[in-house]
């Protein structure tokens, strides 16, 4: 059982922590996947092009990954009740910003502001599950939670038809933001006023596991994530290069964006029954799999070989997020919001540059190149969560 730190009041520690991790999170990643739901509505109002699109998009991830570490100190200082109060309000104060835009470049402060939140958001959701959830969970809480970007997707696509297409593309964003505020403002009432600042003894280097080994994991993130990513980015317009219609190409996202909230949260579930099994073994794997998804897809000249490989890449090869942080929360286990605020940073990068370098090989040696590049990144991202997980067994320390 995982114990509160001293000051947390016992009533936080309960399921619905879970639920309000994962509506967190959602809200911390909404404003970039509207921004990427909207991108048509945006480019022809805001007079933009992809190029600015795609920076866009790299603006909130790469502020994302430069804060993070800080953040992570922030959110261990500030508690998982607060700090989720914060990472909302911040990410409601962007979404109400974008809604007000004139200019491509006003939209891409707003995300950067976005970013910031998100570098809040992602270590105090992990802070509020460790702390909260039972050891025997954790695996399927951390499933549940990591299903929030593929979430965030589905919610940013509905939004398209039912508000963008009705009251215009503002109004998204309006909403949203709103809603948005009013979390933050529930959680600052309810739950930020009952939790202590946690002691100032949760440092990284009272860990079990040496700092030197999230070096290696943040590697590991920042390869995984590139790959996955840039399938998120580009497979509806791979599809329809490779002869699906645009609706068969958005129906085949959807539903690959579904396997991935379930198998991200089967994994957790099926961890949790597992607890002697290697959880960087198991992310290895996934990952190794994953890289078969993209190869598939390079030779994917016929429909029912590219839909095999894009279901591979995304159901296997990007079911490894919320098995990332729990085995970090696990092994760092003093200090999980700093430590995950530490590999956060590759994620992001991850998450922002691997589009655009994928974009850079499309434009220049075609989808076959690029899907081949991104399996290759896969497997090497396999065999350093590989070397971290050796590191780790071999580095491993008393905790003081």
């Amino acid at each position: 059982m995982v114990i509160p730190e001293q000051g947390v009041d016992p009533s936080f520690t309960d399921r619905s922590a879970a639920s309000r991790g994962v509506v967190v999170a959602v809200t911390a990643v909404l404003p970039v996947f509207l921004a990427g739901a909207l991108a048509v509505q945006l480019r022809r109002d805001l007079v933009f092009g992809t190029a600015a699109l795609g920076a866009l998009t790299a603006t909130y991830f790469i502020t994302s990954a430069l804060v993070s570490p800080l953040m992570g100190q922030v959110v261990e200082r500030l508690g998982a009740g607060r700090a989720a109060a914060l990472a909302a309000s911040t990410s409601a104060v962007a979404m109400v910003g974008a809604g007000l835009v004139s200019s491509w470049w006003q939209l891409a402060l707003a995300l950067t502001l976005a970013g910031l939140g998100n570098a809040v958001a992602q270590p105090a959701a992990n802070l509020m599950l460790s702390d909260s959830i039972p050891v025997r969970r954790l695996g399927l809480a951390f499933g549940i939670k990591q299903s929030c970007v593929p979430a965030a997707a589905l919610v940013g696509g509905l939004a398209v038809p039912t508000v963008a297409l009705v009251l215009g593309w503002r109004w998204a964003f309006l909403l949203a933001g709103g809603a948005t505020g009013c979390l933050g403002v529930w959680l600052l009432l309810r739950h930020a006023p009952r939790v202590g600042v946690r002691p100032a003894r949760a440092r990284l280097r009272d860990s079990e596991a040496p700092i030197t080994s999230l070096a290696f994991l943040t590697t590991g993130g920042f390869l995984g994530a590139a790959a996955a990513t840039s399938l998120g980015a580009f497979l509806v317009d791979s599809a329809v290069f490779t002869g699906f219609s645009p609706s068969s190409a958005g129906w085949l996202y959807a539903a690959l964006a579904w396997g991935t909230v379930v198998s991200r949260i089967g994994l957790g579930w099926g961890v949790d029954r597992a607890p002697t099994r290697s959880r960087f073994g198991v992310i290895a794997g996934l990952l190794g799999v994953g890289s078969l998804g993209y190869l598939m897809l390079a030779a994917g000249d016929r429909p029912v070989l590219f839909v095999a490989g894009a279901a591979l890449g995304f159901a296997v090869g990007w079911a490894w997020t919320g098995l990332f942080h729990y085995a970090i929360v696990t092994w760092y286990r003093r200090s999980p919001a700093a430590a995950t605020g530490f590999v956060q940073t590759g994620l992001s990068l991850g998450a922002g540059l691997g589009p655009l370098g994928f974009g850079v090989i499309v434009q220049h040696g075609g989808y076959p190149s690029a899907w081949l590049v991104a399996g290759a990144v896969s497997l090497l991202a396999a065999a350093t969560i590989l070397g971290a997980r050796h590191h780790l067994r071999t580095m491993r320390r008393p905790v003081r």
